[in-house]
């Protein structure tokens, strides 16, 4: 069902603002309301936005309604192999390794800029590998930090081993095992390597074990322990540093020379959906200038469409140069995971 969430309330912050009296369905689709709501997920929180920024303007431009539920994509998948054949959601709203996943796995409707159209306004790594899904927006793993508490801006990952930040450093661990794997790919890359080189830095990463303050399996203790003055670094999503610097002026985000791996958001279509070409509609919809704009004007995220212009009170808050994100192996870091985080639970988290 939906939430609550009112378009009165989310137009108070000014992120919709009269963009939702403009939209009009693309050319290139007849508008008809469907009879039955098209089911969508999203990750809950701030996310719950997307009902107002989407969803009402989506059915205000006569398409049809949706229905949103908060799910996670491993879930979700696991729900989609119990009834392919009547999925309980027609579009799911992944990361990147669970979209790859749910392509191989046959679960997937495979996309093409043909079906799609607004892809060729969008950044490259928008449509997945396989066609498997689009990105709606693109968040990264970054690194977050107190500026009084570290000497000089932060500018790379080998920073975690500054000796100022002994005893505040945070690191991730189950159930962010995504986040692990992901954050050993990107340590790997700053000492030179590639994902295929994580089993070779584990004895370099084991020295950070003596200097952490707190492992964490929700990126919401990130921020609380920041806010108290009581961690000093930490990878995070990069939506959350925003919305943390949004409200702390000693908070800042590094953004490494490296690069910060990208974590697209992608739309998946149940292969199995019976509402195949609405929920091309709306995944096309969701690449709309003004609704890019709207998203990352409430979540700090980068947008996909690459001619958005976003106000500067939102743009400070996000990594405005897509540049920085570098894509990687998805498949093959999804497939060595279980390996990696079981390790790092062995021999850094425990």
């Amino acid at each position: 069902m939906k939430s609550q969430t009112s378009r009165r309330n989310f137009l108070k912050i000014g992120a919709l603002g009269g963009a939702a009296a403009t939209f009009s369905p693309a050319a290139w689709m007849t508008s008809s309301l469907a009879a039955d709501p098209l089911r969508v997920t999203h990750y809950g929180g701030p996310y719950a936005a997307l009902e107002s920024i989407i969803g009402d303007t989506f059915e205000d431009a006569g398409y049809g309604s949706v229905e949103y539920e908060q799910d996670q994509p491993g879930l979700i998948i696991s729900k989609w192999q119990a009834d392919p054949g009547n999925p309980i959601y027609d579009i799911g709203f992944m990361t990147r390794d669970p979209t790859v996943r749910a392509g191989k796995s046959g679960l997937a409707e495979v996309l093409s800029e043909a079906e799609i159209p607004l892809l060729s306004e969008c950044i490259p790594g928008t449509l997945a590998p396989g066609g498997y899904g689009v990105a709606m927006v693109f968040d990264a793993i970054d690194l977050v930090y107190d500026k009084d508490a570290v000497d000089g801006p932060v500018d790379s990952w080998l920073d975690l081993w500054r000796p100022e930040v002994s005893g505040k450093l945070m690191l991730p661990t189950a159930p962010l095992n995504g986040m692990v794997a992901v954050v050993l790919v990107t340590l790997a890359r700053a000492m030179g390597g590639t994902e295929e080189d994580v089993d070779d830095i584990f004895p370099k990463v084991a020295e950070l074990k003596p200097h952490v303050r707190s492992f964490f399996g929700d990126p919401n203790q990130v921020t609380q322990l920041m806010e108290r003055r009581e961690a000093a670094i930490a990878p995070q999503y990069s939506a959350r540093i925003g919305l943390a610097i949004a409200k702390n002026e000693f908070i800042a985000r590094a953004t490494p020379k490296e690069g910060v791996p990208s974590q697209p958001y992608d739309l998946v279509i149940a292969k199995g959906s019976h509402q195949m070409e609405l929920s091309k509609t709306y995944v096309n919809y969701t690449l709309e200038r003004e609704v890019q704009k709207a998203i990352c004007s409430a979540i700090p995220l980068t947008p996909a469409n690459s001619n958005v212009e976003l106000d500067e009170e939102f743009a400070r808050l996000m990594i405005r140069d897509a540049s920085r994100h570098f894509l990687y192996d998805y498949a093959y870091v999804a497939s060595r995971q279980a390996e990696w985080t079981d390790r790092w639970a062995r021999e850094i988290a425990s």
